[in-house]
């Protein structure tokens, strides 16, 4: 029977989502020949969904987005459904039934903060519930989502790693507060629906050499700021390790939350220096002021709610992904962010490039050679 009520908010941390499930060995789960998933024309999607074409045992991926996904193969079936409008639910599932589909990934959530808030908090928040509807309607066994460790929020009391049991903060700026709400409604659907293993991946920012989100656009713009007297730790994933960290869950049968990051951490100076761009400091009264200021103009793509993170800590803990789902790096944080300004400084003199490492500390395949753009 389809959910149909939902409970209000609560302002109050979250309660730890590892409680829903004890800790497995890695083990093999059930390999599904179908698969749906949502937000397949997004950045993050086009990753997982690219690696899950390739897989021969998969026989048909059904997308259910606004747009239709990049990648172009006969077994991608793309269905055009607002996950925000009414009936959405009622037409997923009857999707999902009709195709026999037990297995769902759910990538429709903003890797970052955008310019519409409003409508960021909709797509997550509402379209979660319509798809946890549509999960409870269609008997779906599995559901993976791909989630973000910036749902923890950057505050001053956080630990140098931060585990899974980390309760949430709920009073952190809009885009963590949205997230917070979805995973509170993740905890509620696997408490009332056991049958269905709700397996959640906290990613660090994900870069590399095609990555466009928040964190990617940050290193690459002329002008940097940052908050003068702090220099916080950072923690990246490499976009190779993230398609692998996803298959990994997709095909496990384990339940509960699993932060997925790189190897090691660096300073943020460090990474600026990498990029080799300018970096302006801002004195803390007037870092939001400048922030927002600059978020208006364009000159860049951070508002005011991210200056905590350029202020304290936000670094996950990677070693129950480890233990439960065999999940290794391959990657550290400092090749992810050289991955990506390396084929940024590539591409601006006419080469494409491929998704790996560049240039440091791994030397590339033979296949994996550049290729000029004429």
């Amino acid at each position: 029977m389809s959910r149909r009520s939902r409970k209000g908010s609560e302002e109050d941390p979250l309660s730890d989502i590892e409680q829903l499930a004890a800790d497995l060995p890695p083990v093999n789960g059930e390999v599904y020949a179908k698969i749906a998933m949502t937000g397949g024309s997004s950045f993050r999607g086009d990753l997982v969904l690219k690696r899950l074409a390739d897989l021969p045992h998969i026989k048909e991926i059904h997308v259910f987005d606004i747009k239709a996904p990049m990648v172009h193969a006969p077994k991608v079936i793309f269905h055009r459904v607002d996950l925000t409008r009414d009936g959405a639910d009622d037409l997923v599932a009857s999707l999902l039934i009709k195709n026999e589909i037990k297995c769902l990934v759910h990538g429709g959530l903003f890797s970052g903060p955008g310019r519409n808030s409003s409508l960021r908090r909709e797509v997550e928040t509402i379209g979660t519930f319509h798809i946890l509807n549509a999960l409870a309607e269609a008997k779906v066994e599995r559901c993976v989502v791909l989630g973000d460790t910036f749902v923890y929020g950057a505050h001053s009391q956080n630990p140098n790693f931060i585990s899974e049991n980390h309760s949430l903060r709920a009073l952190g700026p809009d885009f963590v507060r949205a997230r917070v709400d979805v995973e509170k409604q993740l905890i509620e659907f696997a408490k009332d629906y056991t049958n269905c293993e709700v397996c959640v991946l906290r990613f660090a920012p994900i870069l590399g050499p095609n990555s466009t989100n928040v964190r990617a656009r940050y290193f690459l713009v002329g002008i940097i700021p940052k908050v003068l007297g702090y220099d916080p730790l950072l923690q990246f994933i490499h976009e190779d390790d993230a398609a692998v960290a996803a298959q990994l869950a997709i095909f496990s049968k384990a339940r509960g939350a699993f932060n997925i990051v790189g190897k090691g951490v660096l300073p943020l100076s460090t990474g600026i220096h990498l990029s080799g761009r300018f970096p302006v400091p801002v004195a803390t009264p007037i870092c939001k002021t400048v922030f927002s200021l600059g978020f208006m103009l364009r000159v860049w793509d951070l508002p005011s709610a991210m200056v905590p993170f350029f202020q304290y800590l936000c670094v996950g803990d990677g070693s129950r992904a480890e233990k439960v789902l065999g999940f290794r790096p391959h990657y550290s944080s400092r090749q992810a962010l050289k991955a990506l300004i390396e084929a940024a400084r590539l591409r601006s003199v006419g080469f494409s490039i491929p998704s790996s490492a560049l240039g440091e500390e791994k030397p590339l395949k033979p296949n994996e050679g550049f290729v000029r753009v004429n």
